[in-house]
């Protein structure tokens, strides 16, 4: 054979091997490693005095009641043979103690408590600690209705939405005449989706690059209703109740509601064997 016919069938094989062998080898781990689907557990927290209080909340701290920690030690019951990887809540008590709670009585101690504050409830700057029934009729005046029950009837599932953008509307105009700074005014709905969508995204991304898993989020009423109104054809305003549970898948590299949206199944569960 002659040294250019050689050369030819050695360039063929380098070739070959290339083609099949390497390409082969690297592309497949990394598409593997990247489709780990995550399972995230998006709770409200336990109920609080304001809430018994009716009194608007956002970014204060107000604690939980007795009644609150037992809700949430029930959630934990109620979810007792799910193994949790990670946990991470808003900045607030009442979310981080709810995710404690929920960790202790569901067999997950171990896992920590991460705190970020993009999970916090929806801010509302001047109008935080509020009577709720003082302000209501204010609020709905924004819309040109004449109580907050009307307000509440007339906009459906976009309740919420409207109920964050009047607070940030009047506390823009200073309507309750304080010396807030602009960064301690209420929030719009659209900054507390933006806060919320990337905040949940990148637990998702996380979680699925360390190998998948389930992961608990404690947040709150309004801000998780208003997350959620941005991605679930599910989604009807309702109401959500003390440490109810939506949960979201992430796969392919996207979340989606799966199941109920704010089942209160899990505190039920949990209910039943505590007593």
């Amino acid at each position: 054979m002659s040294f250019k016919k050689k050369f030819a069938l050695i360039l063929g094989t380098i070739t070959a091997l290339g083609t099949f062998g390497i390409a082969n080898v690297t592309s497949e781990p990394a598409t593997a490693a990247s489709t780990k689907p995550v399972t995230i557990y998006l709770t409200r927290h336990g109920e609080t005095t304001a809430n018994v209080m009716m009194r608007v909340q956002g970014w204060s701290n107000f604690p939980l009641t007795k009644n609150g920690v037992k809700v949430a030690d029930d959630l934990g019951r109620g979810l007792k043979n799910t193994k949790f990887k990670a946990a991470y809540t808003g900045d607030l008590t009442r979310q981080t103690v709810t995710a404690q709670e929920v960790l202790k009585y569901s067999g997950n101690k171990h896992v920590s408590v991460s705190q970020n504050k993009d999970l916090r409830e929806g801010g509302y700057g001047s109008f935080e600690g509020d009577s709720i029934a003082a302000d209501n009729n204010k609020i709905a005046g924004v819309y040109g209705y004449k109580t907050g029950d009307e307000f509440m009837q007339k906009t459906g599932k976009d309740y919420w939405n409207q109920l964050q953008d009047a607070y940030h509307k009047l506390d823009t105009q200073n309507s309750q005449d304080t010396k807030l700074v602009k960064a301690d005014r209420a929030e719009s709905a659209k900054e507390v989706q933006q806060r919320m969508t990337t905040e949940l995204n990148h637990i998702a991304k996380t979680t699925s690059k360390d190998g998948g898993g389930n992961v608990l989020v404690v947040s709150s009423g309004m801000s998780i209703n208003e997350y959620l109104s941005t991605m679930s054809k599910k989604y009807e305003g309702k109401p959500l109740k003390n440490a109810a549970v939506t949960k979201l898948v992430y796969k392919n590299g996207k979340l989606q509601v799966s199941g109920p949206i704010g089942t209160l199944s899990y505190v039920d569960k949990g209910a039943k064997t505590s007593k």
